[in-house]
């Protein structure tokens, strides 16, 4: 890589490296990246109401967004909404029995992305990383908080 290539630079070939990759291991079961970190963060909400509000609040991106996956992940009979018994201005999402069927084998092409990331690292090296984009990731949202509060800012 280049000497000008910063830290920006590399997150984004990363991610988009990742994306690619995700979005060929998923390929066969008709989903994207974005879909499956949906279908994910579901199931780790099993037993909870979690509405499309939720969704948004926890992705942190726009309410078209969330309906526009959302929606393709009901045509697929993976989610269905439901009226919400507290509120009924509100949807819940709920997870359908197909997307069960689906559930383990997306998990095993999560973990060998996950394990292949990971390759050659030690423990230490793993918390190490993780402790400093977590870091990285607080820095951003200072200041895209103070951004937003004070208006655009020239780079």
């Amino acid at each position: 890589m280049s000497e000008f290539a910063g830290v920006g630079f590399i997150l984004k070939q990363i991610n988009d490296k990742l994306s690619q990759y995700m979005n060929n291991e998923l390929q066969p079961f008709g989903l994207t990246m974005t879909q499956a970190k949906f279908l994910r963060f579901l199931n780790s909400r099993k037993g909870m109401d979690t509405s499309q509000k939720d969704i948004e609040d926890y992705f942190d991106i726009a309410h078209s967004t969330v309906i526009g996956v959302l929606k393709r992940l009901e045509q697929k009979e993976l989610v269905s909404f439901v009226d919400d018994p507290k509120d009924r201005r509100k949807k819940l999402v709920i997870l359908l029995p197909a997307e069960q069927k689906i559930h383990e084998q997306v998990q095993r092409a999560k973990k060998r992305i996950d394990e292949q990331m990971l390759k050659g690292m030690t423990q230490d090296q793993i918390e190490a990383l993780e402790k400093s984009l977590k870091q990285l990731h607080e820095n951003i949202l200072d200041l895209t908080h103070t951004n937003n509060k004070n208006g655009p800012h020239e780079i």
